[in-house]
């Protein structure tokens, strides 16, 4: 494996890791009272909002660059290279080799910005459960 595949594998798990902690919070913090996690997972939710808006731009890009190598996949343009010699074969190879691992490079952004997605629907789930408990059940809300 390639050490720019291994930095790679070594993100996406820290990412998800990451993502794992803040599912566990997410569990944890709808134990708490109403308005106490209420503020918390209102929190969050600007927090997980800022940082896929601050990627947007690293997430278009990843886009297009997965985008462009499946089209050019699809399309054969490696088939029809012909082939002189054996360097020219090993250039291909190599430009087949980088163009690949910028294809996971990418494939790995948009696995975390789905991620943070997830997160963010999760978010809004919550709050919005939390919402229809307390129409539900007033009682138990906190005074206000």
């Amino acid at each position: 494996m390639s050490e720019r595949i291994s930095r790679l594998c070594d993100e996406l798990r820290i990412k998800l890791h990451g993502l794992d902690r803040r599912l566990e919070a997410l569990k944890s913090n709808g134990v708490a009272t109403f308005d106490h996690s209420q503020d918390v997972l209102e929190g969050q939710l600007d927090r997980v909002e800022q940082r896929i808006y601050d990627h947007r731009v690293a997430v278009e890009a990843a886009n297009a660059r997965a985008k462009a190598w499946v089209a050019e996949k699809k399309s054969g343009l490696h088939a029809t290279h012909v082939l002189r010699n054996e360097k020219d074969k090993i250039y291909l190879l190599e430009s087949e080799a980088d163009e690949a691992e910028t294809y996971a490079s990418a494939a790995f952004e948009l696995a975390a910005a789905a991620a943070d997605e997830a997160i963010l629907a999760v978010l809004h789930a919550v709050l919005a459960r939390n919402k229809a408990d307390q129409a539900a059940f007033p009682e138990m809300s906190p005074p206000g």
